[in-house]
């Protein structure tokens, strides 16, 4: 079972009313209702969870694509120790991060929903999920080449107190029996768009002049990937009758905020990158701004991107599902009931 904080439990109950309903009504959410009419693939009936699905694949890419010659050299003839050291360090935690942060969560979405168009994508992000383990595994291996260096950070990253707070946010707002599954959907997107997006920032403020391209491409890669799964809650989100109230959905993206700006200090160290540590964190309250209104919120932050090279970086915020009326759940919801409609004469006929 897992286990919430007190301060956690009476802040829900200020809702407890309409999360009730909520609860009650999740049964008939479109999304999560049981097709028993529905065998094989086509014809598709979700058309955006579809074209979303096709988006990840098309930019499907492999860690073979990613050369690490260059990125040898910079290591040893451009890089100070402490530059060395955030990289051995930011390479063992976003290794580790990927494998404990996601463990399960995935599969367990992907159970949830009953449509075959968002199962491909939760599919295809589990696959991509094996990539990224592959690129900071071949990444320690060439930039370190058997170096003891990564390896201490291995054993103190399980133990890091930042970690722990992810993992107490994954309990609390996913894995938590009592959430909603829009809460969950909010969260996941949270987990996906600003957890590590300032290491990604830092990584884009360090090479953006050449260096390290190897290391560039790859954060490029990922970092795409990441805006691609946020915003696949986001139009999922859109498609839910009971939505949860904006102040529980401020309250999961502020505090991903707020655990994400301690990670990047007090684990990463991303100072010794050489980076800005206040406009690292000003593009993370940015990024959760364009989230909020992905999700119909108001903006907390109200802070312009930082950094110009980033604007085309991910796509978080840029598509907003909950202004644009959702043709998925009106062609659904009608296919739904005029195929109810059918079995109901059919029978009578037959009878």
């Amino acid at each position: 079972m897992v286990s919430v904080d007190k301060a956690h439990t009476q802040f829900m109950a200020k809702f407890a009313e309409t999360r009730h309903f909520a609860k009650e009504n999740e049964k008939d959410e479109i999304l999560l209702k049981e097709n028993k009419r529905r065998f094989v693939m086509f014809p598709i009936k979700y058309h955006e969870i579809w074209a979303a699905y096709k988006k990840v694949e098309a930019d499907f890419w492999t860690s073979e694509e990613i050369e690490y010659s260059k990125d040898v050299e910079d290591i040893e003839s451009k890089l100070n120790d402490g530059q060395r050291d955030f990289l051995a360090r930011y390479l063992s935690t976003m290794s580790l991060s990927e494998e404990v942060l996601n463990y399960h969560l995935i599969e367990k979405f992907s159970a949830e929903l009953q449509n075959p168009e968002g199962k491909s994508f939760y599919g295809f992000q589990i696959m991509m999920e094996n990539i990224y383990d592959e690129i900071y595994a071949s990444m320690i291996d060439a930039y370190f080449n058997g170096s003891d260096e990564p390896v201490k950070y291995f054993k103190v990253a399980k133990t890091i107190p930042e970690l722990k707070l992810k993992l107490d946010f994954i309990d609390r707002w996913i894995k938590n029996s009592d959430s909603l599954y829009g809460e969950r959907l909010v969260a996941f997107a949270a987990k996906e768009g600003i957890f590590l997006a300032g290491a990604h920032a830092a990584i884009f403020a360090q090479t953006k002049s050449g260096l390290l391209p190897g290391l560039a491409k790859a954060n490029t890669n990922i970092f795409r990937d990441k805006g691609n799964y946020t915003d696949f809650s986001c139009l999922l989100f859109a498609h839910l009758n009971n939505k949860p109230d904006a102040k529980i959905i401020e309250k999961i993206i502020t505090e991903a905020v707020d655990i994400e700006k301690k990670y990047l200090v007090d684990a990463l160290k991303i100072e010794e990158f050489g980076v800005d540590v206040a406009q690292i964190n000003q593009y993370v309250e940015y990024l959760a701004d364009s989230l909020l209104s992905s999700f119909g919120n108001d903006q907390v932050y109200n802070v312009a991107n930082p950094f110009e090279y980033l604007e085309g970086a991910t796509t978080v915020g840029k598509s907003n599902f909950f202004e644009k009326q959702v043709s998925d759940f009106t062609k659904a919801t009608e296919n739904t009931q005029k195929a109810a409609a059918h079995e109901a004469f059919s029978f009578n006929d037959s009878f």
